[in-house]
């Protein structure tokens, strides 16, 4: 694999986020350039780039059930402009939710651009629990005895240029039990809440669109 024909797009907002972890860790082994999808006025030189690499490597957060809107208006406007003749497609996705079928979604919109423009869809990566790491080395995550050996199997597929199947990653991560998502649930809103404060507002305030509307 020739390292000047990779490139490695990073849809997250957040530089130093899960997702940029987990892209840089792929970079170490692939080598490549990483942009970062955010930080991009035009998407015209992105697509360019896009174009004349062998190997496109995304990794981004889940938000509502998909990647950020800002990946999937690059995905139309690349579709549009065309130009795309077998270059190989990996995606990679982390929410936090710790149920992989909440994410996966993300890569099927990657497969499908793949299938539609002439690239190759090599397979992808979905990590739950992803927001909790908040940037820190995969180490740290909850499953990591089987999640850091599973996704360095993943780099190794992309190094070799080879498909990776789903399987890797669902065998890696078993959805938690009642109560472990009960703690899950109780420790994302205390994280919510602390977050909400920190900006300056009280979570329970009233939601502001179900307020009670006065006479007009």
């Amino acid at each position: 694999m020739n390292k000047a024909d990779i490139i490695l797009i990073c849809a997250s907002p957040r530089p130093k986020g899960t997702s940029a972890m987990l892209l840089e860790r792929i970079r170490a082994v692939t080598g490549g350039e990483v942009i970062f999808l955010p930080q991009k006025d035009s998407l015209d030189d992105l697509i360019l780039a896009m174009q004349e690499a062998t190997t496109i490597i995304i990794s981004g957060p889940c938000y509502i059930n998909t990647y950020p809107a800002r990946l999937i208006e690059l995905l139309e406007t690349a579709a549009s402009a065309g130009g795309f003749s077998g270059q190989k497609l990996y995606g990679v996705i982390n929410g936090g939710m710790p149920y992989i079928h909440t994410h996966r979604h993300g890569l099927l919109c990657l497969q499908l651009f793949a299938e539609r423009n002439h690239l190759l869809w090599q397979g992808g990566f979905v990590l739950g629990c992803g927001a909790m790491l908040d940037g820190k080395p995969l180490e740290k995550h909850m499953n990591r005895k089987t999640v850091v050996p599973a996704f360095a199997q993943f780099i190794l597929h992309i190094k070799e240029g080879t498909p990776s199947s789903d399987s890797l990653y669902e065998q890696a991560q078993s959805p938690p039990g009642k109560l472990m998502t009960r703690i899950f649930a109780s420790l994302l809103t205390f994280m919510v809440e602390k977050h909400i404060k920190k900006c300056g507002h009280d979570p329970k305030a009233p939601n502001w669109y179900l307020r009670e509307q006065g006479p007009d």
